[in-house]
């Protein structure tokens, strides 16, 4: 991986903690029509201290207002933020729950680790493979059954560490050019050897 698209990681506007305060606020707003800081720590089940603190950072980014009485109110930018955050997490969950099969709980903990950080770019390639991948298309049901019917056990490598329990999945996959435009190599030895 290359230090630019590393960095990346570090760049992105939204933390997970904003994320879902956002959402929450979102949230409130839609179910009851208000949102107070202590709405939402009570919505986080989080201290109205800790609460008001992030509120505060989010005010300060542009993401959320707060009137003269207190009530808060996502501005544009916010909704935006919210509503890429929950579609990022929706489908997230369907990929993984209803092509991948994993099971509910996980894929929900899996989707939450990474709904704030994917781009926009990815969130439609997503949107637009789960449209056609969970359609009623003959193709893709064909596609589905054969998944679920597919077993797959890697041989794995002694020396690997990048996959757990020392076997390396990645040997399995086949090569592309970007592995080597990025730098990814097949032996961790080389990915940690001097250029």
């Amino acid at each position: 991986m290359s230090i630019q698209v590393w960095k990346q990681f570090d760049a992105n506007n939204i933390t997970h903690s904003m994320a879902h305060y956002l959402m929450a606020i979102h949230d409130l707003l839609t179910r009851q029509g208000y949102a107070r800081v202590t709405d939402v720590a009570r919505e986080l089940e989080i201290t109205p201290g800790s609460a008001s603190v992030s509120i505060r950072t989010l005010k300060d980014k542009g993401f959320v207002a707060e009137d003269h009485n207190r009530f808060l109110n996502l501005t544009v930018e916010g909704q935006r933020v919210a509503h890429s955050v929950r579609v990022a997490n929706r489908s997230f969950v369907h990929f993984l729950v209803d092509v991948l099969g994993v099971d509910l709980d996980q894929a929900e903990i899996d989707s939450c680790k990474v709904e704030h950080l994917v781009s926009t770019e990815t969130r439609q390639k997503l949107l637009n493979y789960l449209h056609f991948a969970l359609s009623d298309d003959p193709v893709a049901s064909a596609f589905r059954e054969k998944l679920h019917e597919h077993g797959f056990a890697c041989p794995g490598k002694p020396s690997c560490e990048l996959c757990e329990n020392h076997e390396c999945e990645l040997q399995c996959l086949p090569e592309h050019e970007h592995d080597h435009e990025h730098g990814h190599h097949d032996d961790p030895k080389a990915a940690n050897a001097p250029a």
